[in-house]
């Protein structure tokens, strides 16, 4: 058979070729959303996310304790490179500050939420909570505090955008 002939019956046979792209379509898109969900990068998934969502009715108690506390948490963060010092004031609706028993943050990268820091910030003055943090990262980030005081719990969230600070360069960013 010549090499005209050939070419001319795949020609004329060219959707027997279909089944084979599909197939190798099929292979390629399931390699890929395998890799891309072992790789190590959760594409910014919630840790224990199953456990918060089945707790749904804990967090709502708990928006409703923070309505009826109406705690206020103002935040000032300042950079020295790497460096990052998160101040927290904590007051009352009555602007009386508040000396809690524990206060913790969580420090969450939005780029590269598995970079996450928990911190316990330390009573530096009535009401006023300080603590230090590590981190390279440089822009939007969330912070998640939780403040104990006896019986009561209050919990907050904010955003900030902190710079990437060359290092010795000090910068501030209020809340």
């Amino acid at each position: 058979m010549s090499r005209g002939g050939i070419l001319s019956r795949l020609h004329s046979n060219r959707w027997m070729f279909v089944p084979i792209a599909l197939l190798g379509f099929t292979v390629i898109t399931g390699f890929a959303t395998v890799m891309s969900a072992v790789v190590g990068h959760p594409l910014g998934t919630e840790p224990a996310y199953d456990r918060k969502a089945a707790a749904w009715n804990a967090q709502r108690e708990q928006r409703a304790m923070n309505e009826q506390l109406r705690w206020v948490v103002t935040p000032e963060i300042a950079s020295n490179g790497t460096h990052r010092t998160l101040t927290l004031t904590v007051e009352d609706k009555h602007a009386a500050r508040i000396n809690a028993e524990h206060v913790r943050v969580e420090c969450i990268p939005i780029r590269n939420a598995e970079a996450r820091k928990e911190i316990a910030l330390r009573r530096a003055a009535e009401g006023v909570y300080q603590g230090d943090f590590e981190s390279p990262i440089g822009g939007q980030w969330e912070f998640r505090v939780e403040v104990e005081n006896g019986a009561s719990r209050y919990t907050d969230a904010f955003r900030r955008f902190l710079t990437h600070a060359r290092a010795g360069m000090e910068t501030s960013i209020d809340g």
